[in-house]
């Protein structure tokens, strides 16, 4: 099996709280402070990348964690993979495809979370 059910319910409690994160970060910023939608995403970002983090090693895998640069390093290149990932099939759905944007957007809701959680059990907190 790929992963516990309850692992697999943790990454998307996870997913769904940086998601939350991400948006209200960028809605406070962009309407009570004005930062500029660009730079105001980038800040979101960071936020809902830190809860990622944090929520995946000390909940999701916290029996696989290690904390440390490797660990980081490796969670840092799974979510390149993750970005690299949702822009294939974003492109392949709408430009192969023929299918429409929203249609890429709900692959890309599917199969990216399920190929990052493989990639963080196995690989970014893999046991050692």
């Amino acid at each position: 099996m790929v992963g516990s059910v309850k692992e697999i319910g943790r990454f998307g409690v996870v997913g769904v709280g940086a998601t939350l994160v991400h948006f209200a970060v960028l809605t406070l910023a962009v309407e009570q402070t004005r930062i500029p939608p660009s730079l105001a995403n980038g800040l979101a970002f960071l936020c809902a990348l830190s809860v990622t983090y944090l929520g995946q090693s000390l909940w999701v895998f916290r029996h696989r964690s290690r904390h440390g640069a490797d660990q980081l390093a490796r969670f840092g290149v799974s979510l390149g993979i993750g970005m690299l990932a949702n822009v294939a099939i974003m492109a392949v759905s709408v430009h192969a495809l023929g299918l429409g944007y929203r249609v890429g957007f709900v692959l890309g809701l599917i199969l990216v979370p399920a190929l990052s959680f493989v990639i963080n059990r196995y690989w970014v907190f893999r046991h050692v």
